[in-house]
């Protein structure tokens, strides 16, 4: 690669110049460029974005072996956030996390990892072979799993057979971020490489001083980032990062997602991390410290409110050592007698905003640099409403105490009976959930958002995790599971 020039965007050039030459596409897509389009789609995406909707060929290039301008914005992003190398995802994180786990874990092989991760993780599991152990952590009512200490984690370490690797999704849904340096160390002592699931925050490298620091400079070997979540590229958009002393080689890595990728990826998507890189290298640390500022300011104004307080590890003593994304805002509604789930469809219905996601007791929203000042006050009015009209006798403070020690954001893992592999690709029977219980799970049972799952292929389904499931069903969480209903749940047969 030549001097590093990030005012170019060499994919979004390349596309934009294919597009110019007056070149007819006799070839895939066949749209052809907008010519054979319902006039749904041209107004969907434009003519200008069908025009760029090019395929991979010598005139554009490839992600499986990028050799033009593919090769060279990846070259650029791997510069921008620190990487030794970076490579494009067109297939979101969940393509990168599974790439992660198959250049990392020989299949057989154990992986360490906490339970608060996504179903991607599963997935890995499932194509690599690999075997979960978790790593114990502390778990609060209020906001689920914590990170896991260096202690928890070396002891984790330290059991035979030694794992191939460890895995740590930071931050968490609720924007916490355990510091990662003092966990790399432990992993590094002992020749184990860190794999850290950074889906939500791609964007830590662009906030001010104070932040949590991003999982490349802690010293990660793999990191994989959904850049469309935090950074304004088009959705399913990512980016895996190899560290620049990783013990996974890069050729691991583009050799799995040689297995992954497909070989039609969109352009759209590629051409929208390029752009975004460079908006971002020219201005992206501004942006990023004023939407700082105006949260800080919406999270005083949420404070003040009462019944409602904002997670800030700063008063908490029970989240030392975490860092929290300043602008994940994890509004606790318990003091208002109100669930999460019922402050979701109130904020929806009422005041036309969305949060990112609900649980028993929060809601949790996601704010970005320029978001519409009228919209902040609509959900601040949303929020206001919800503190002015207690609810008493079947709120969460009430189910608290009715659930006082259960881990309802994060219940006890359920015993592993055999190799997730085994258990996914297994003959399955469809069993009623309420008498599963002793039986093997064969599929991912979750409620999504966040994605952690209650059951995996190859657990033992638990009374616990029954009670979870219908409760939060009841409360109005979204299952993702073969059966919607979670009537049902598929068992090894």
């Amino acid at each position: 690669m030549g001097p590093i020039d990030h005012d170019r965007a060499p994919i979004f050039d390349r596309l934009t110049e294919y597009a110019r030459s007056g070149m007819y596409a006799f070839h895939t897509p066949g749209h052809k460029g907008g010519r054979f389009a319902a006039a749904e789609l041209a107004e969907l995406v434009g003519r200008s974005g069908l025009a760029l909707d090019l395929p991979c060929m010598a005139a554009t290039d490839h992600t499986l072996h990028p050799t033009a301008c593919v090769r060279e914005a990846q070259q650029l992003a791997a510069d921008l956030f620190g990487a030794g190398e970076t490579m494009f995802l067109s297939a979101g994180s969940t393509l990168g996390v599974a790439a992660a786990l198959l250049a990392a874990v020989p299949p057989g092989q154990t992986v360490a990892m906490p339970r608060n991760i996504h179903c991607s993780v599963v997935a890995g599991l499932v194509l690599s072979g690999a075997l979960p152990r978790f790593v114990p952590h502390e778990v609060l009512r209020e906001c689920g799993a914590l990170g896991v200490t260096p202690l928890a984690l070396a002891a984790a370490l330290d059991m035979q057979p030694r794992p191939a690797a460890v895995l740590l999704t930071r931050p968490s849904y609720y924007g916490l971020a355990r510091e990662l340096a003092d966990l790399a160390a432990v992993c590094h002592d002992r020749q184990v490489p860190l794999i850290v699931d950074e889906a939500h925050g791609a964007h830590l490298h662009f906030l001010p001083p104070g932040g949590p620091q991003p999982a490349l400079a802690a010293g990660a070997d793999l990191v994989v980032q959904s850049c469309h979540k935090t950074l304004g590229s088009l959705v399913g958009s990512a980016q895996l990062h190899v560290g620049h002393t990783s013990l996974v080689a890069s050729a691991r890595v583009r050799d799995a997602l040689a297995y992954l990728q497909t070989t039609s990826p969109s352009f759209l998507l590629l051409a929208s991390l390029d752009v975004m890189r460079r908006w971002l290298w020219r201005e992206g640390r501004a942006l990023f410290a004023l939407a700082v500022a105006e949260a800080r300011q919406l999270e005083d104004r949420i404070d003040s409110l009462h019944g409602l307080h904002v997670l800030r590890p700063g008063n908490d003593p029970r989240l030392a050592d975490h860092g929290r994304d300043p602008l994940r805002v994890t509004v606790n509604v318990s003091g208002t007698g109100w669930s999460g789930h019922d402050v979701e469809r109130h904020l929806r219905t009422e005041f036309r905003v969305e949060d990112e996601m609900a649980d028993w007791f929060n809601g949790v929203f996601i704010l970005s640099p320029r978001d519409d000042p009228a919209a902040r006050e609509r959900l601040l009015a949303g929020l206001r409403a919800v503190s002015e009209s207690p609810r008493s006798g079947s709120g969460t403070t009430g189910l608290a105490d009715e659930l006082e020690g259960a881990r309802w954001l994060q219940p006890p893992v359920p015993p592993l009976a055999m190799p997730p592999r085994e258990a996914a690709l297994a003959r399955k029977s469809t069993v009623p959930l309420a008498s599963a219980a002793g039986r093997t799970c064969a599929e991912t049972v979750l409620f999504y958002p966040p994605g952690i799952p209650l059951l995996m292929p190859g657990e033992l389904v638990t009374r616990e995790a029954i009670d979870v499931c219908r409760r939060s069903f009841a409360a109005g969480a979204h299952p993702y599971a073969s059966d919607a209903t979670l009537e049902t749940v598929l068992v090894v047969e």
